[in-house]
C-alpha cells in the first residue's frame, strides 16, 4: 500500500493546495473543529464532504453507539497481542475496515498503544503489553489492515496515558530514557513501520505540558523525527487553550461544535496571536487526511475501491483470534497421576563454560525445561493426533524493532544453553486438555458469565453486537447429544443486575410529547444507548420519552428481579403490573460516569415458568445529551432469574460439580472492576469466585478454570486445578471459540503478553494514584518483566511474559546468527499439529570495564540556563532539544560507544523478536528474525540521543522470558 500511497502523494499534495486557496479564515478554523461528536464539517465548495470517526478498536461503532445498527465485536486488544501475531492483527484491520465502510466511517480512533505499566490500569484490556515491541509490532499490524481498507487509524494516546486517575489532569513525571525506550517507542515503531494516518493525543500532561499542546513531543519527535505527516486528532475535549494547542501541533479539536477552534482560533489571528499560517499548516493535514480516505473529490483516495481486501467473515475472525488468543497457564494430568515430563531445574539457561558446541547438539544432549517458581515450563501434551499436512510450514515474521542497518558488525555462535534446553519426552501421562468428547458423559459448567459471557470492556471500548455465543451455549452446541450439560450459577461476582437478555424480545419506541412515534428500532438487550445521533427522524427538541418494550417468556418460575437504570423519570410495568414509577438522579460530579453507569434500583415480581408476559420500561430523560450537540441517551432494563442464596449457590455448584466426569468453572471481572475512567484497586477476583473455585475442586479433580480477565487477576487456587485457561474478553464469539479449544479441535495458541503476578503486592509498579496532580514514573525503564529480572528480592510471579501451554511439543534444534538476523529451527514433536511463538531475548554480557550506574528516575533533570547562542531549553523540563527538526528528515542522533565507557543499568534482557511458525506432527520449520539496531541501543539523556553499546550479547531462543532453550554469543561492534 506505501508504494500506492507514494505513487499519489504528488496528486494529493497538489489537490491539498488547490483547496486550501479556495477557503477563506473562518471556513479554514472550521476545518480544524468537530462539528457534532463525530464528523467534521463538509465544504461542498471545494469537494469536501464530512469526515465521519468512530471509536474502535474492537469493533466500529457507528455514529449511533446503539444496538440499531450492531458491530462486530472481536477479542480485546490484551487478547490480539497474545497471539503475538502481527499478521492476524492485519487481518483484523481489514475486517474493521470493512465494517467501517458498512457505516459510512473514514476514521477509527485505535489502537490503542499505551503500555501495561502497573497492573491496576483499569483500561489495559485496551492496550496490548508490558514490552513497547510487541506493542508496536501487533499496532503496527492493525494499522496497516485498517489502512489497506481504505479507513484511517488514529493510533492512541499519544503519550503516557497509562492510568486512568485522574486522567484528564494527572501530570506524568517521566524521564527522557523510559519516555523514549518504553512509552515512546510503540509510536515510533507503528509510525517507522505502518505509517498512520492518524495520532490522537491524550488528556494528561507530561513533565509539565499538556500533550494537546506538546510542542516537542508533537512537532519535533512525532513529526520532525519521526516523519509522521498525518493528522493530529485531540482525545475528547482534551483541548484546552487555543493558541497553544495550535504552536503545539494539534490539529483537529473534538468534539464539535463547541471548541478552542472555530471562531475562537480565527479571532486569535485576527488579534496577530498566531499566524494564519500556522493554521494552513493544520489545515493542510486535515484536507490530506481527507483525500487519503477518499473525502475530497478530484483525487483518487490512497486506496481504490477495487483495491480494497477481500470480504472477511466477521464471526469466523472473532472466532479465531479468540482460539489464537487463549492462554493455557496450567494442564496437569488428570487423577493425580505424577507429571511424567515435569521440570528438573529451576535456573535460567546459561552458557556452558565447556568448549562451544552447536545448538542442535546441545539440544540433544540436553531435556529439562528452566522455569522459575510458579511457572509451567513445558507446553508437551499427550493428546490424539490429528491430521496434518506432510511438509514444512514457513514461519510468519514478528515485527521487530528498527529496520536493521546494512552494515552492522554483529558476530555469532551459538552456544550451549545450560539446564533448560527442551522438555522431556512425552511420558504416559494424559493432561487434562484437550477433553475427549467421546469419553467424558457429563460435564458441569459453573459461573455467572458461563451464561451471561462478559465478551468486550467497558467504556468507550464498548459496541453492540447481533449476536453472543456464551460458554455454556457453545460447550452445549459442541457436545454429543448424550453427554449431560448441567449448569450452576456457583457465586455471581456482579454487584449490578444484568441486561435483560435471555428470553426477551425488546425494541425501543421513540415518542413525542403527544405520545406519537417518532422512531422504533430493535434492540439486542435491555440497553437502550445513542451517543452522538439519534435515529432517523427523532432530535433533542421533539424527543419526549422512549419505552423499551416487548415480551418475557421465563425458563424458570418464581421470584424474578428486575432492575431499571437512567437519570430521569423511569416506570415499569410487567404483566400489567406497575412494580416502579419514581426518579433518579446521578450521582457523582462526573458526567460521563454518571452517564455511562446511572444508578440502579431493584424490584421484583413472582413469574411462572413458560408464560410469556409484557414487560415495558417508560423513561423520560433528565437530559438529552452530555454538552452543546452531543445527543445522547442511556437507560437499561435489567433481569436476574430466581436464584438461590449465596451459600446454596456454592453448594449447588459442588453438588453438581462432584457429580460431573469434568467441572468447567468460568471466573470473571466486572464492568465495576475493569473499565474506563477508574483503576483498579487490587487484582483479587471480585465476589466470592475464589472460594467457588476452591470448593469445585475439592470434589472433582478434573476442574478446569477459565479466567474471564481483560488483565492480570489473582489465582490463589491455581495449583489446586487440573487446568488454568485464559479467554481475555474474547468477543462475540467467545463459547464457540472456548469450545474449539477445550475440546481440542483448535490449539490454544496465545502467550502472555504481560506478566502475570501471584499477588497485587508481588507487582513492581503498584502506584496510579497522583500526589499534588502529578505521578512519578520513579521506576525508570523498569517495568513489567524488566523489572522483575531487576530484583531478586521479588517474588517469582505466578505465569512469566511469553508464557503459554499447547497441545504439542516442540524441539528448539538449533540457532544460527547473521550480522543483522537469527534463524532458529525448530521441529514438532507431538502426535498433532501446532503452532510455536519463537521468542528471541538479548542479554547483555558484563564486562570489567562496563560499570552499570542508575539511569535518571524521578522525572527530568533540571535544564540549565542556555548559553546566549545555545539552543534553549525544551519547556517544561522535557528532553532538551540537541537540533530542531522541520521537514520530518532528521532522526534523533545515534553515537557508539565501546564497553570501557559506563553504560547506564539496562535490564537483564529484553525481547528483540518474535516470529509465529507451525508445523504438522514430525515437521520441522524455521524462523528467520532480525536483530535491530536498536534492540543495541539505549537513550542517552546527556547528549539527548540514541546510544550503541558494543560488547558481547547473549542471544536467547525461547518458549518465554524464562523458558529459554537455544542460546547464542554475538559482539555488537
Amino acid at each position: 500500500m506505501h508504494r500506492h500511497e507514494d505513487a499519489l502523494a504528488g496528486e494529493h499534495a497538489a489537490a491539498v493546495e488547490r483547496a486550501l486557496l479556495a477557503l477563506d479564515l473562518d471556513t479554514k478554523v472550521r476545518l480544524l473543529s468537530g462539528q457534532d461528536m463525530w464528523t467534521l464539517p463538509a465544504v461542498p465548495e471545494i469537494g469536501l464532504r464530512s469526515l465521519v470517526m468512530s471509536d474502535g478498536p474492537i469493533g466500529v461503532r457507528g455514529q449511533q453507539w446503539s444496538a440499531e445498527d450492531p458491530s462486530v465485536a472481536l477479542p480485546s486488544p490484551t487478547a490480539l497481542a497474545a497471539t503475538w501475531d502481527p499478521e492476524l492483527a492485519r487481518r483484523a484491520g481489514h475486517l474493521l475496515a470493512q465494517e467501517a465502510r458498512r457505516k459510512g466511517v473514514d476514521v477509527l480512533l485505535a489502537p490503542t498503544v499505551n503500555l501495561h505499566r502497573s497492573p491496576l490500569g483499569g483500561r489495559h484490556f485496551e492496550c496490548y503489553s508490558e514490552d513497547p515491541l510487541l506493542t508496536g509490532a501487533i499496532g503496527a499490524g492493525y494499522v496497516r489492515g485498517v489502512q489497506e481498507g481504505g479507513v484511517a487509524t488514529t493510533v492512541k494516546h499519544f503519550v503516557g496515558n497509562d492510568a486512568e486517575t485522574d486522567r484528564l489532569t494527572v501530570d506524568n513525571r517521566i524521564a527522557p530514557r523510559p519516555l523514549r525506550e518504553l512509552y515512546l517507542a510503540p509510536f515510533e515503531h507503528i509510525v517507522t513501520h505502518a505509517r498512520p494516518w492518524g495520532i490522537m493525543t491524550a488528556y494528561n500532561q507530561v513533565n509539565g505540558s499538556t500533550m494537546t499542546e506538546h510542542r516537542y513531543l508533537v512537532q519535533e519527535v512525532l513529526r520532525g523525527e519521526w516523519g509522521f505527516d498525518g493528522c493530529n486528532v485531540s482525545d475528547w475535549t482534551a483541548a484546552r487553550d487555543t493558541v497553544r494547542a495550535l504552536r503545539g501541533g494539534l490539529d483537529v479539536a473534538m468534539p464539535g461544535p463547541r471548541t478552542v477552534y472555530g471562531a475562537p482560533l480565527a479571532e486569535a489571528v485576527r488579534a496577530g496571536e498566531v499566524a494564519e499560517s500556522e493554521v494552513d499548516d493544520a489545515v493542510r493535514r486535515v484536507l490530506l487526511l481527507a483525500a487519503r480516505t477518499g473525502c475530497l473529490a478530484g483525487v483518487p483516495a490512497a486506496v481504490a475501491p477495487a483495491d480494497v481486501p477481500q470480504y472477511v467473515d466477521g464471526p469466523a475472525m472473532a472466532r479465531d483470534i479468540a482460539r489464537r488468543a487463549f492462554v493455557l497457564l496450567r494442564n496437569e494430568p488428570v487423577g493425580g497421576e505424577p507429571l511424567a515430563d515435569a521440570p528438573v531445574a529451576d535456573k535460567p539457561a546459561t552458557q556452558a563454560s565447556a568448549p562451544h558446541v552447536s545448538a542442535t547438539q546441545a539440544s540433544a544432549a540436553h531435556a529439562s525445561v528452566a522455569e522459575k517458581p510458579g511457572a509451567h515450563p513445558s507446553e508437551g501434551h499427550e493428546t490424539p493426533a490429528h491430521e496434518a499436512e506432510g511438509h514444512e510450514t514457513p514461519a510468519r515474521e514478528g515485527e521487530i524493532g528498527h529496520e536493521p542497518a546494512a552494515h552492522k558488525a554483529v558476530t555469532g555462535e551459538a552456544v550451549l544453553a545450560g539446564e533448560a534446553l527442551t522438555a522431556k519426552p512425552m511420558g504416559a501421562a494424559r493432561r487434562v486438555l484437550p477433553l475427549d468428547a467421546t469419553a467424558i458423559r457429563s460435564l458441569a459448567v459453573i459461573g455467572a458469565t458461563a451464561r451471561d459471557a462478559r465478551v468486550l470492556g467497558g467504556g468507550s471500548a464498548t459496541v453492540f453486537p447481533d449476536r453472543i455465543v456464551a460458554p455454556l451455549d457453545g460447550l452445549r452446541a459442541a457436545l454429543p447429544d448424550d453427554v449431560e450439560v448441567t449448569f450452576a450459577v456457583g457465586a455471581d461476582p456482579r454487584t449490578r443486575i444484568p441486561h435483560a437478555r435471555a428470553g426477551f424480545t425488546l425494541h425501543a419506541r421513540y415518542l413525542d410529547a403527544n405520545g406519537n412515534l417518532l422512531a422504533e428500532t430493535p434492540q439486542f438487550d435491555g440497553k437502550v444507548q445513542v451517543m452522538g445521533r439519534f435515529p432517523a427522524g427523532v432530535t433533542r427538541h421533539n424527543l419526549s420519552a422512549v419505552e423499551l418494550t416487548g415480551s418475557y417468556t421465563p425458563h424458570l418460575g418464581g421470584t424474578h428481579t428486575f432492575a431499571v437504570a437512567g437519570t430521569g423519570a423511569l416506570r415499569l410495568t410487567v404483566g400489567g403490573t406497575v412494580l416502579l414509577d419514581g426518579t433518579s438522579a446521578p450521582e457523582g460530579s462526573d458526567p460521563f460516569e454518571a452517564f455511562m453507569n446511572p444508578v440502579e434500583q431493584q424490584v421484583t415480581a413472582d413469574l411462572a415458568a413458560g408464560e410469556r408476559v409484557d414487560v415495558t420500561l417508560r423513561f423520560v430523560p433528565r437530559s438529552l445529551g452530555l454538552g452543546e450537540g452531543l445527543d445522547a441517551l442511556n437507560f437499561t432494563l435489567g433481569h436476574n432469574a430466581p436464584q438461590l442464596d449465596a451459600d446454596a449457590e456454592i453448594e449447588e455448584a459442588v453438588r453438581v460439580a462432584a457429580a460431573a466426569d469434568v467441572a468447567v468453572v468460568v471466573v470473571a471481572t466486572t464492568e465495576e472492576v475493569e473499565s474506563e475512567g477508574f483503576d483498579r484497586r487490587d487484582l483479587r477476583l471480585p465476589g466470592r469466585q475464589d472460594e467457588l473455585v476452591t470448593r469445585v475442586a475439592a470434589v472433582n479433580p478434573r476442574t478446569v478454570v477459565v479466567v474471564n480477565s481483560g488483565s492480570p487477576v489473582e489465582l490463589p487456587w491455581r495449583e489446586q486445578v487440573a487446568a488454568v485457561l485464559l479467554s481475555w474478553f474474547p468477543g462475540q464469539e467467545a463459547g464457540a471459540a472456548l469450545a474449539d479449544v477445550l475440546l481440542g479441535t483448535h490449539e490454544p495458541g496465545g502467550r502472555l503478553p504481560t506478566t502475570w503476578p501471584a499477588r497485587l503486592d508481588d507487582a513492581p509498579v503498584t502506584t496510579v494514584t497522583p500526589t499534588n496532580g502529578q505521578l512519578a514514573y520513579s521506576e525508570g525503564p523498569f517495568i513489567g518483566y524488566r523489572a522483575w529480572q531487576r530484583s531478586e528480592s521479588l517474588p517469582a510471579p505466578a505465569y512469566p511474559f511469553g508464557h503459554g501451554l499447547g497441545y504439542t511439543d516442540w524441539e528448539y534444534e538449533s540457532l544460527d546468527t547473521t550480522p543483522d538476523s537469527v534463524r532458529v529451527r525448530l521441529r514438532n514433536t507431538g502426535p498433532r499439529p501446532g503452532r510455536e511463538i519463537v521468542q528471541i531475548y538479548l542479554a547483555p554480557t558484563p564486562t570489567p570495564t562496563s560499570t552499570p550506574t542508575p539511569t535518571t528516575s524521578n522525572g527530568p533533570e533540571p535544564t540549565p540556563p542556555a548559553p546566549a547562542h545555545a539552543t534553549p531549553p525544551t519547556p517544561n523540563g522535557t528532553e532538551p532539544a540537541r537540533h530542531t527538526a522541520t521537514s520530518g528528515t532528521d532522526p534523533a542522533p545515534t553515537s557508539t560507544v565501546d564497553a570501557t565507557r559506563e553504560a547506564p543499568e539496562r535490564p537483564a534482557r529484553w525481547l528483540v523478536g518474535f516470529a509465529v511458525v507451525e508445523a504438522g506432527p514430525g515437521e520441522s520449520t524455521e524462523a528467520e528474525i532480525p536483530l535491530p539496531d536498536r534492540a543495541f541501543e539505549i537513550w542517552d539523556e546527556e547528549a539527548g540521543g540514541w546510544r550503541r553499546i558494543k560488547g558481547v550479547y547473549t542471544v536467547e531462543a525461547a518458549h518465554s522470558l524464562t523458558d529459554r532453550r537455544l542460546t547464542a554469543e554475538v559482539t555488537a561492534a
